[in-house]
């Protein structure tokens, strides 16, 4: 995994060569943020699979309780209440929906 390098400092460098230096640095954040969103959106798919998973088993078993029952009311109403705008490309809705599969996580680790 590449890291930020610190550009060496030269107190004697031109405009032109930090102008150069600066780029190359813009140009790996570029693909740090290329690499950290993958990743970030690889895992909370495998989380939704696992819990698609998971909810599917327990469908299988036919084995919901009363209470795990009103847990899958609220955790319906939970999603039905998200309230995000995909197109605006918000760090804000990716937390959203991070901290409601964490939600759904611990609702279902408790079955």
């Amino acid at each position: 995994m590449p890291v930020a390098k610190k550009p060496p400092v030269k107190k004697s460098q031109t405009p032109k060569a930090l102008g150069a230096v600066a780029r190359q640095q813009l140009l790996l954040i570029n693909g740090l943020l290329d690499e950290v969103g993958r990743n970030y959106l690889a895992r909370l798919r495998r989380e939704i699979t696992d819990l698609v998973r998971c909810l599917e088993k327990k469908q299988a078993e036919s084995s919901f309780s009363r209470s795990e029952l009103k847990d899958l009311r609220d955790l319906l109403k939970r999603i039905a209440h998200l309230q995000i705008n995909p197109e605006r490309g918000r760090r804000k809705d990716l937390k959203k929906i991070d901290s409601l599969i964490g939600e759904v996580q611990l609702t279902v680790e408790k079955w």
